[in-house]
C-alpha cells in the first residue's frame, strides 16, 4: 500500500471517528452543547487535531447530510434500473419513496441534521459530497428524468427548478418524519404513499384519478394525534 493510499484511509477513519462522535453526543446533550473540544475527548483526541478535519461543527453536520444523500443517489439510480419498464409515473413514485425511506432508515443522523438547521438540510446543489464532487447528481437525474417524462406527455410543462423544489419537498417531509417520529406509527407507509401521490399529481400532465385529500388529511391526523 503507498503512502498516499494509507494517508487517505487514515484520513476517512478519523473523520468517521468525529462523525459518529458528533451523533452520539448531540443524541445525549443536544446539538446546542456540541462542540469541538467535547467531540475530541469523546475520541481521544485534542480539539487542534479535529480542526484539522472540519473548521467547525456546521461542516461536520454537512458532511452527515453529504452521506445520507450520496446513499439516497445509489438507492434511486438503482431503483430506475431494476423498474425501467416501468410507466413513468409508477417509476417516479418509486423514486420519491426510496428517497424518503433512504433517509428515515439513518433517524440519529437525521435527528443531528435537523439540529444543524434548513441551511445544511436544503444546500444540496452547492455541497461536495465525501467523494469531493458536486451534489447535484440528485438533481440532474430527477431533472433528466421529468424532461423524458414531459417529452412523452406524461408530465406536464415543468419549471425548470422542478428537481431541487420535489427534493426540498422530499427533505423537509423526511426530515420532520424524523424529529417527529412519525416513521414509527402503523401507518407510516400510508402517509408515505399518499404524500408521493400527492407530489406526482402535481407532475402529471393526465390526471386519470383526482387526489383523494380526505385520505391526505385523514394520514396526517392519525400521524400527528394517533386518532381515527
Amino acid at each position: 500500500m503507498s503512502p498516499r493510499v494509507r494517508h487517505e484511509q487514515e484520513k476517512e477513519q478519523m473523520k468517521q471517528l468525529i462523525l459518529e462522535a458528533a451523533i452520539k453526543i448531540t443524541d445525549e446533550i443536544g446539538y446546542e452543547k456540541l462542540s469541538m473540544r467535547k467531540i475530541a475527548d469523546a475520541i481521544g483526541y485534542t480539539p487542534t487535531t479535529i480542526y484539522l478535519y472540519y473548521k467547525d461543527k456546521e461542516q461536520i453536520i454537512a458532511d452527515l447530510f453529504a452521506i445520507v444523500y450520496q446513499e439516497i443517489i445509489l438507492n434511486v439510480q438503482k431503483v430506475f434500473q431494476e423498474n425501467n419498464q416501468l410507466p413513468l409515473d409508477e417509476q417516479l413514485k418509486l423514486v420519491l419513496e426510496t428517497f424518503i425511506e433512504t433517509i428515515v432508515s439513518k433517524p440519529e443522523m437525521g435527528k443531528v441534521i435537523v439540529s444543524g438547521g434548513t441551511k445544511v438540510m436544503f444546500d444540496t446543489g452547492s455541497r461536495e459530497d465525501v467523494a469531493g464532487a458536486r451534489e447535484d447528481r440528485g438533481v440532474d437525474l430527477l431533472q433528466e428524468f421529468l424532461i423524458r417524462g414531459e417529452a412523452q406527455g406524461v408530465f406536464r410543462q415543468l419549471d425548470e427548478n422542478i428537481s431541487w423544489m420535489v427534493i426540498t419537498a422530499l427533505v423537509g417531509f423526511s426530515i420532520g418524519a424524523i424529529e417527529n417520529e412519525m416513521y414509527l406509527q402503523e401507518n407510516w407507509k400510508q402517509l408515505v404513499h399518499v404524500y408521493t401521490e400527492m407530489l406526482i399529481n402535481g407532475l402529471l400532465a393526465k390526471k386519470e384519478q383526482t387526489l383523494d385529500v380526505d385520505a391526505v388529511l385523514k394520514a396526517v391526523k392519525i400521524t400527528l394525534t394517533g386518532e381515527e
